[in-house]
């Protein structure tokens, strides 16, 4: 019986590399980010035409859009299927189940793998802050939970891996 601890791991575990599509030539590129106290550096490139880009924060503040459930921080968006700095469409994204399957990069798609394919989902109190609901697992739609749903998602998954090689 595959197991999986759900514990430890949040959205934001995967915000440093985001795999999207180049607005200018619509191939695969890339966002790295390098975490800096003040502000993150942020840098878009694309490997096929050249074209490339800095992030520079514009506003501040934080807040929780419900109806997207997504983040939003000043003009930084969290949880939805497109990078948090320039807004860029996911490279890693497909129709599922009528829903849109995304993931951020290769590490989250296979967080999101081994969490669909796993027969057990196990979850335990944070180490440091106890119960939570803010972990990835308890914020993945219901849909990517349903049991029924997972030779659908695990099909959609393996589409992804392969589109990036």
């Amino acid at each position: 019986m595959s197991r999986f601890n759900t514990n430890g791991v949040y959205i934001w575990n995967f915000g440093n590399s985001f795999l999207v599509t180049c607005p200018k030539c619509n191939n695969s590129a890339r966002i790295i980010t390098k975490d800096d106290e003040n502000s993150p550096e942020v840098r878009f490139s694309c490997l096929k035409c050249g074209y490339s880009k800095e992030w520079e924060r514009k506003s501040s503040g934080i807040s929780y859009c419900q109806n997207a459930n997504y983040f939003k921080e000043g003009e930084v968006w969290i949880g939805d299927a497109v990078d948090w700095y320039f807004h860029f469409p996911l490279t890693l994204q497909t129709s599922c189940c009528g829903q849109n399957l995304w993931a951020y990069n290769l590490k989250h798609l296979s967080w999101l793998k081994s969490y669909v394919s796993a027969k057990l989902r196990e979850h335990s109190p944070h180490q440091s802050y106890g119960w939570s609901n803010q972990s990835l697992a308890s914020r993945l739609p219901k849909w990517v939970k349903q049991h029924n749903n997972r030779n659908a998602i695990m099909s959609a998954i393996k589409k992804l891996e392969k589109k990036v090689g």
